[in-house]
């Protein structure tokens, strides 16, 4: 009589956890670039920056000015070198590569994480 061999369920695949702060869940926001730029010795063609927390805001700053006193329309700028810092601290790289983004992506990238920055009205 011939064996039979017992079937193996086939292997569940990993589920990946959304990755969280304060136990909220948040996403990864990754920017393409237009021109590859170094970082730590390697030419990327894209960052990917993590959702900020209160300690980013307290070591880089605010990098979004609020102004909604001076006319009807809420108007927002970018303190450029605490926006700089704290897209190097999102992407973990050097302000270096940050600086060598083409101006395209640099505001690309700044006008996506705008919205950790405001309040919500």
């Amino acid at each position: 009589m011939a064996e039979r061999k017992a079937r193996e369920a086939p292997a569940e695949e990993p589920v990946q956890e959304q990755p969280q702060v304060n136990g909220a869940a948040t996403s990864d926001l990754i920017v393409k670039l237009r021109k590859p730029v170094q970082a730590h010795g390697d030419e990327i063609t894209e960052l990917k920056f993590r959702e900020p927390t209160g300690g980013d805001i307290e070591a880089a700053g605010n990098p979004v000015l609020i102004d909604m006193f001076s006319g009807e329309n809420i108007k927002l700028t970018f303190d450029e070198k605490k926006m700089t810092a704290m897209m190097a601290r999102l992407a973990m790289v050097p302000p270096s590569t940050i600086r060598q983004l083409n101006p395209k992506d640099w505001n690309s990238a700044a006008w996506q994480l705008v919205h950790f920055f405001t309040p919500d009205l």
